[in-house]
């Protein structure tokens, strides 16, 4: 009797932990689901493509917690019904005093029994018929997010991963078997209600492309290009992150695409086609271009103004003609471009903004006049990014740091790259 007391007491306060550690579980959860800011959320979609997967999502989601629940309804109410007895209950059915150890004992098992005819089959089919279901609306699916309706002469972008930043290279025509017109890095820059054609591709390791309210996950894989499409419905900032793990610094390879009204990108395109000029001496930004050029010539372009490959003329867009690189010192062969970085909002693979207060209360293309710089952030990436984001400069994967210089050449250089804007 008092085995089974004991056996009672420590079932009970099983459970009563398990209840205690579920409903912990259950409210944190809950309290996730209440943050102010989720910028990968995938249920708040902002374009065609993102809500073609959320019909998808939300009923097989439906589906699932249905059969989720009589499943598991099932399981409960046969654990209960068929549980053993103890023999004390049942032993007093028939006047048995015995001791009230367990109704069976270690070489006894209840009555087998196996196999329901009626159930294998209902349990087999039944599924059977619902994956096929799901399956039909899946591949419409599919075959929906794939389709490209863009014209062939229309906006192309073909998007290039590398670690640990996202290079983005415009093809105003349509073409992309010729040099790119516009080059940048980490932003993704759109016109609203209009489908961009992407092709991906890599040019080190494999990556993928995510911008979750836009649309799914696409690859990046190096000697291939996987097409894709975009399109939002809002003028906006949407976050993106690689969800192919690519080494050190995955978590930290972010992007954005950011949304323009057709007026307002048309814009940004005609600056965006401007080369920088060399400065001359006593040009505002004049010192710091000249530590640019001793010292991240070497990997990063400013069209019009620097030499990476070292082939004897300026960079242009001309350098990005066949397999999407430019060779520098990199295992990727390429740097951020720089030629309009002061009119972006975001460095190092975006996780650093590069005004204080970015985009949220200043208009895109109004960053640069009127955005109070991040100058400490900026500052502290120059003297030594891989303090502030791992890499691997000894092998040629990402920046390397700059003991060399001084605090006046950092400010030099800060200034300098305020002009490119």
């Amino acid at each position: 009797m008092m085995g089974a007391r004991t056996r009672c007491r420590l079932g009970g306060r099983f459970w009563r932990r398990l209840s205690l550690v579920l409903i912990t579980l259950g409210a944190a959860l809950a309290l996730a689901a209440c943050a102010d800011e989720h910028p990968l959320d995938t249920l708040t979609e902002a374009g065609p493509d993102a809500q073609e997967i959320n019909d998808l999502f939300f009923p097989v989601l439906g589906v699932a917690i249905v059969v989720f629940f009589l499943v598991q309804g099932a399981v409960i109410y046969l654990v209960l019904k068929y549980r053993a007895r103890r023999r004390d209950s049942a032993a007093a059915a028939r006047g048995d005093d015995s001791d009230g150890d367990d109704l069976y004992g270690d070489d006894e098992y209840p009555e087998q029994v196996h196999g329901n005819l009626r159930l294998e089959l209902a349990w087999t089919i039944i599924p059977t018929i619902l994956l096929a279901v799901i399956s039909v609306f899946a591949l419409i699916s599919l075959v929906e997010l794939n389709e490209v309706s863009a014209a062939e002469d229309d906006l192309r972008v073909t998007v290039v991963g590398q670690q640990w930043w996202w290079e983005f290279q415009y093809h105003l025509d349509g073409d992309t078997s010729t040099p790119p017109d516009i080059v940048t890095a980490n932003e993704l820059v759109i016109p609203v209600y209009q489908q961009v054609p992407l092709e991906i591709t890599s040019r080190d390791v494999i990556h993928s492309f995510w911008i979750p309210r836009l649309n799914g996950k696409r690859d990046a894989v190096p000697g291939r290009t996987h097409p894709w499409v975009i399109e939002a419905d809002e003028p906006g900032r949407y976050m993106g992150q690689c969800t192919e793990f690519c080494g050190l610094s995955h978590a930290y390879m972010r992007m954005y695409a950011v949304v323009l009204e057709p007026a307002e990108w048309e814009e940004w395109v005609q600056g965006q086609l401007v080369d920088a000029a060399p400065l001359e001496p006593g040009d505002p930004g004049y010192e710091g271009q000249e530590v640019f050029l001793a010292n991240c010539a070497n990997c990063h372009v400013v069209n019009g103004v620097t030499d990476v490959n070292l082939d004897g003329r300026l960079d242009s867009m001309a350098d990005y003609a066949g397999a999407n690189s430019i060779t520098s010192a990199l295992v990727a062969g390429a740097a951020p471009n720089l030629t309009h970085v002061a009119s972006r909002t975001t460095f190092a693979g975006s996780i650093f903004d590069l005004y204080e207060n970015r985009a949220k209360y200043v208009p895109y293309l109004e960053v640069a006049e009127r955005g109070d710089l991040n100058r400490g952030d900026l500052e502290a990436w120059i003297r030594n990014a891989p303090e502030r984001k791992a890499n691997d400069p000894d092998g040629g994967r990402g920046m390397t740091a700059f003991p060399g210089l001084t605090e006046g050449d950092i400010d030099a250089l800060v200034e300098y790259l305020t002009t490119l804007r």
